[in-house]
């Protein structure tokens, strides 16, 4: 018996880009495309900095992605209406070179174990805070997930409540019933802890983290053991 059927939970549900692969394997790719088209990129991390510190914990009411990028862009060019161009340099410099370098990422070690053996007993989810296009296919993992969203879809990123509490009414679970799991303190861990859910933390300097997450795990074998 592991924590999630003591926890009387119901679904898991995961972040992706750092959960479920090392996230400096696309980092490393992405940097020769960002250099391309430095001031945009920098502007662009900037922008969703400020969007996360605007929407907070709390977040608003759900929007559309098209409503999400337009927001995106009015923040990163004040009253310059600059949807389209945005749209279209967002898609060049970031979603298409994710789409393709993303075809030779290898996921975690005992990842894709685990998500089979909680397959079987759990809903399983997957909440990103960036499209989710290929990723899960290309880890050979898409099969075993009943819900994919990016929290773009709902017009707020994590940690905004938004995207959770929109995950939570499509599985038609109480954030009780769910454990989510992520490897960032400040979006992952306090979101989902933030409408109530369960959490758990993927960290592999596990000693040196301080996590208000109910579980900091630095393997999934080790998450597989204690949670399943």
């Amino acid at each position: 018996m592991g924590l999630a059927e003591d926890w009387g939970i119901k679904a898991i549900a995961f972040d992706i880009d750092g959960t479920l692969y090392p996230k400096r394997a696309l980092d490393t790719r992405l940097a020769l495309t960002s250099a391309l088209h430095l001031p945009f990129a920098l502007r662009y991390n900037a922008m969703r900095r400020a969007m996360r510190r605007e929407d907070g914990l709390g977040g608003r009411s759900p929007s559309s992605l098209r409503s999400f990028q337009e927001r995106e862009a009015e923040l990163m060019y004040p009253g310059r209406h600059r949807a389209q161009w945005f749209i279209r340099k967002e898609e060049k410099v970031f979603r298409k070179p994710w789409e393709r370098l993303f075809l030779s990422i290898k996921g975690f070690e005992g990842m894709k174990e685990t998500l089979q053996e909680a397959s079987g007993r759990y809903t399983l989810c997957a909440l990103s805070d960036f499209p989710i296009g290929v990723k899960l296919r290309a880890l050979g993992v898409e099969e075993y997930f009943s819900f994919m969203a990016s929290s773009e879809d709902y017009g707020s990123l994590k940690p905004s409540a938004t995207p959770f509490l929109a995950m939570l009414s499509a599985i038609s679970l109480s954030a009780e019933q769910v454990l989510y799991v992520g490897d960032s303190e400040s979006k992952d861990i306090a979101g989902a802890k933030g409408v109530g859910m369960r959490a758990a933390l993927i960290s592999p300097a596990r000693s040196k983290v301080y996590s208000k997450a109910d579980l900091v795990f630095s393997s999934w074998n080790e998450f597989r053991e204690r949670v399943l």
